[in-house]
């Protein structure tokens, strides 16, 4: 085996979880995750490392591209453009002689196995290109009116929901037991948006062990329901970014932990919302 080239890449690994993991304790430290979860929003087809490292680099971006795809689809970068590094997971393969016995004797074989190499990348942003337009996506729902997007998600979930009125501070709760979610009746339709969202986060994809895991838990929901608020339009930055780092208690392990889980998630629930607004447009044509 060639221990330079293994030291090398476990270095380089260990390299880039740093960076990522002080990039992470910068944001976390500096109050800035609520605007990191809404920017993550905008790069889901990339990695959690790689999406803290655009942000540390360029945290207005809002698409990126190699200088090859941007010349690709018509666009060409301006001139002083600074490019944003990222890494890239490429597969590759090595060899290493391993030592067998053969009819009573030790001979030495040499034998290829698979690893992933990292090599660094660049990057820019659209804002440093020129050229012809990108067609912004469309959203389904619209966003300046959340007393519809709310009674669109009360549509959406299949567990019931109520509303009554809650008191001590408890705005909404899932039950697992009785597969319900119940709302303070006294809140905002705005409020409402936002605990519903996140009460169908428990309900959907939080599988953690709510009475070991409770810190992890709204760590993770909480987030999801953000990013997804965010989406649609809905700015629940300051009460999220506070929620959040309660649970998370300014540890960014956490939401190291939780990144991949919370990115693909809060994906998926977007995704959801979508295919169901369309078809209930096609059933109402």
């Amino acid at each position: 085996m060639n221990y330079a080239k293994n030291y090398n890449r476990k270095a380089k690994a260990k390299e880039i979880y740093e960076k990522v993991l002080n990039n992470v304790q910068n944001i976390v430290k500096n109050g800035e995750y609520a605007k990191y979860l809404k920017f993550q929003n905008q790069f889901t087809k990339y990695s959690f490392n790689n999406i803290v490292l655009i942000y540390s680099q360029f945290p207005d971006a809002t698409n990126v591209a190699g200088k090859s795809k941007w010349k690709e689809i018509g666009r060409e970068l301006i001139e002083g453009a600074k490019s944003i590094q990222i890494t890239a997971g490429m597969p590759a393969q090595g060899k290493t002689k391993v030592k067998k016995i053969i009819d009573g004797k030790e001979v030495e074989e040499e034998q290829t196995y698979n690893y992933i190499a990292y090599k660094q990348v660049y990057v820019y942003d659209i804002s440093q290109t020129v050229g012809e337009p990108i067609p912004l996506e469309v959203k389904m729902l619209d966003s300046k009116n959340m007393g519809s997007f709310f009674d669109k998600l009360k549509q959406f979930s299949k567990f019931p929901i109520y509303e009554e009125n809650l008191y001590g501070g408890l705005k909404g709760f899932y039950s697992p037991k009785n597969k319900t979610i119940t709302i303070d009746k006294k809140l905002s339709v705005d409020a409402k948006v936002a605990v519903l969202l996140h009460e169908l986060t428990h309900g959907i994809y939080d599988d953690f062990d709510y009475k070991t895991d409770k810190n992890l838990s709204e760590t993770f929901v909480e987030s999801v329901a953000y990013i997804v608020a965010d989406y649609f339009g809905l700015d629940n930055s300051m009460c999220s970014f506070n929620y959040i780092t309660k649970y998370a208690n300014g540890n960014p392990n956490i939401l190291m932990d939780l990144s991949t889980k919370i990115k693909n998630c809060a994906s998926d629930f977007i995704k959801q919302i979508e295919e169901f607004e369309i078809k209930k447009n096609q059933l109402a044509a």
